[in-house]
């Protein structure tokens, strides 16, 4: 049975020593497959070592066989590197489960490793390449910001304009960030709502109320929400809740059925701010709200100006939000 498996496998007697290994496990190992031709007597056939702390080879009872033998509890998973005989290494998941006997008895151990060195390779590729984008997506915002200070000064425009475009900008970049350091992984939307609106409410813990369903947004999402949290809470800022100290916002959401299609709605609510008054034109962030949500996520939003606080819900279709 261990001849016919697809990956590197073994048995041990009682004391640890092998005792078969089929054909794929020789290979890795660099031996023969019949264990009596070069009679093994220990654990291991070649030195091991820890991924995470791989300096040194490990010692008889820290190898998995060892662990098995010293505990008697399965192995599931550990990840080690073999060295071969070639003086190539392999990186290797390790797993083993006890044999016993009608009377519980631990007559040995089956284990098995399954090769990732290939995963580990091209693991490695990617976090490098994403290494690199992220420091050339930097690169590339900082000097935007650099042409965009330099024109802004030069047209006469106000303080506030190039405060504003900065603003973006680094609301982008930190968005762009959190998507780096999780691989561009989806991002739970908890996550999302904190960052880009927590920065200004002042360290008031308690002037940000976030709730709701577990929910786990992909790129595109994230990075349009991320926006679209950050144009609401610098409106808040200068007009609304967080513009006094009492004020506060609320961010809730939840999965409902809209038109049939399952879909998370998100609701901003301000309250304890000055009287909200109604702008007489749409600005920057009103567009992005009503219209950039639309266009990226084919969603559905309303501002809602209400003289206690603004409310904007926002309904976006869980299949533009992959995570």
């Amino acid at each position: 049975m261990l001849d016919a498996l697809p990956v590197a496998a073994y048995l041990c007697d009682g004391a640890g020593a092998i005792v078969h290994c089929n054909r794929r496990a020789a290979e890795m190992w660099g031996r023969s497959p019949i264990v009596t031709d070069d009679s093994p007597t220990a654990w291991p056939p070649r030195p091991v070592r820890d991924t995470e702390h791989g300096t040194h080879h490990l010692g008889l009872v820290d190898t998995p066989v060892g662990d098995f033998m010293r505990t008697g509890q399965p192995v599931r998973d550990r990840e080690i590197v073999l060295e071969r005989t070639d003086g190539g290494r392999a990186v290797v998941l390790a797993n083993i489960e006890p044999i016993t006997g009608d009377d519980g008895a631990v007559l040995g151990a089956v284990g098995c490793f399954q090769d990732i060195t290939e995963r580990k390779r091209v693991d490695h590729q990617q976090r490098t390449l994403l290494n690199e984008l992220n420091h050339r997506v930097k690169n590339t915002l900082a000097t935007v910001q650099s042409f965009a200070d330099h024109t802004i000064r030069k047209c006469g425009l106000s303080r506030e304009a190039q405060d504003d475009f900065e603003g973006r900008l680094i609301a982008l970049s930190r968005a762009h960030d959190q998507l780096t350091r999780g691989r561009w992984e989806p991002i739970d939307l908890a996550t999302i709502v904190e960052s880009a609106v927590a920065p200004s409410c002042g360290g008031g813990a308690t002037r940000l109320q976030i709730a709701g369903d577990a929910i786990r947004l992909g790129a595109q999402a994230s990075l349009t929400l991320s926006l679209v949290f950050h144009e609401l809470a610098a409106n808040a800022v200068k007009y609304g809740a967080l513009s006094v100290p009492a004020g506060r916002v609320a961010v809730t959401w939840s999965v409902v059925e809209r038109d049939s299609v399952p879909t998370v709605r998100i609701e901003w609510v301000e309250q304890g701010g000055p009287a909200v008054v109604p702008p007489d034109h749409r600005g920057f962030g009103s567009r992005l709200v009503q219209h950039g949500l639309a266009r990226q996520l084919r969603a559905a939003a309303a501002l809602d100006y209400a003289a206690s606080g603004l409310r904007c819900t926002m309904d976006i279709p869980l299949s533009s939000t992959p995570g």
